[in-house]
């Protein structure tokens, strides 16, 4: 079986909020707790501590102060960030449930379409993802990663001739990503294209020689050409950085 690269999309590839360091973080939520003990109903004296747990990576007390913030004050604002935490902490339903709360939520729009559509492709929902992205893409067409991600989405539905397209957009935007070079050489494979799904591993590889998925794509794209050597030489290379899971396929193919 070919394998897809980058499969579970990036989160927050924009940053609207500056980082702040972990020291920084803890001293903001230092302060807040400080605050919250003097007035426990100030709505935002929870959101902002929420806000610096979650880039301090507390995601679980992140979801909770924004909990908290929503009760004594509701707003779409609470449920942009509690969405992104439970994104982060991986409660993929319920980040997928705030996202769908934002439809009128208009400052980050573009980001709110790209967090739904990533939880969803996570969560198996790829019509819906590719939907969400194709909305994403609306506000922002030089997105890469939402023509690849789409592509994804398409790809998994067995859409191969759409997933061909996304990946090529997402190479006009960033011509260096080796992962949308090995996506659309899988894709080439599937509708029987060789020597183009050939082409795009070896750039894939020029890019990033270290990826064995690549490798061992480009090795079963050699044996469909016949090119049993090659194919040989690639899944050899797969193995020794560390995929002994291909030893099988060595095994069956290689004299």
């Amino acid at each position: 079986m070919l394998n897809l690269t980058g499969c579970w999309s990036s989160f927050g590839r924009k940053n609207y909020f500056r980082e702040k360091n972990n020291n920084i973080n803890l001293e903001i939520i230092k302060n807040f707790s400080k605050a919250i003990s003097r007035d426990p109903s100030n709505f935002y004296f929870y959101l902002e501590r929420g806000r610096a747990k979650n880039e301090y990576g507390d995601f679980k007390g992140a979801i909770k102060d924004f909990n908290k913030s929503f009760k004594i004050r509701p707003s779409q604002r609470v449920i942009y960030y509690r969405a992104n935490s439970k994104y982060k902490y991986g409660d993929f339903k319920g980040a997928i449930k705030d996202y769908e709360m934002l439809n009128f939520f208009e400052k980050y729009r573009d980001q709110i379409f790209y967090n739904l559509a990533s939880a969803q492709l996570i969560n198996f929902d790829y019509q819906n993802a590719i939907k969400n992205y194709t909305k994403s893409i609306g506000y922002d067409e030089n997105d890469e990663f939402a023509y690849l991600y789409r592509g994804n989405g398409k790809f998994k539905l067995g859409d191969y001739q759409g997933s061909l397209k996304d990946y090529g957009k997402s190479l006009e935007i960033n011509n260096r990503s080796y992962i949308a070079f090995n996506n659309r050489g899988v894709s080439n494979f599937k509708l029987k294209n060789y020597r183009s799904a050939l082409e795009d591993f070896k750039k894939s590889l020029k890019i990033n020689p270290s990826n064995y998925s690549t490798l061992y794509n480009k090795s079963l794209t050699h044996f469909e050409l016949k090119e049993i050597k090659q194919a040989c030489i690639n899944l050899k290379k797969s193995i020794k950085l560390g995929k002994e899971v291909f030893k099988g396929e060595y095994l069956k193919i290689c004299p």
